[in-house]
């Protein structure tokens, strides 16, 4: 569980926010672990960009979508929801978007996967490059 950082916060998480904004575009200074006004600016980006209350604060939402964890089959959860629904976005067909990564999740997944991801990276299971491929 991240913690909740918004500007003046430091530290680890704060590097970590930093790191995951700078590999989706969004972040091109120092990951210095400082939350200053480059870092906030650059989460208000992210999160108009992904449709979230764009209040500069990271809290469970935008780490959700910034740092969402490495789902495979036999998860379940908020995350494999997420993952269904960009999937389908994409046009891709996840099955039901339940929660449940089942073998029609784990089928988009490798499809998608092979698509947008260097060659023989298909391998079912959704983890940073997947999430990032995806606009999470």
């Amino acid at each position: 569980m991240h913690p909740v950082i918004r500007k003046g916060s430091k530290g680890d998480a704060v590097r970590k926010a930093q790191t995951n904004l700078n590999a989706r575009g969004y972040y091109w200074g120092d990951v210095d672990g400082l939350f200053g006004p480059q870092t906030d600016s650059a989460v208000r980006w992210y999160q108009g960009g992904r449709g979230l209350a764009v209040d500069g604060i990271v809290g469970p939402r935008t780490w959700a979508r910034l740092d969402p964890p490495t789902v495979r089959n036999g998860s379940t959860g908020p995350a494999v929801t997420m993952l269904q629904q960009l999937l389908g976005d994409f046009g891709y067909d996840p099955g039901p978007i339940d929660g449940a990564f089942g073998p029609d999740t784990e089928s988009a997944v490798k499809q998608f996967q092979a698509d947008f991801l260097p060659p023989n990276s298909a391998d079912g299971i959704a983890g940073p490059k997947t999430w990032a491929a995806l606009g999470s």
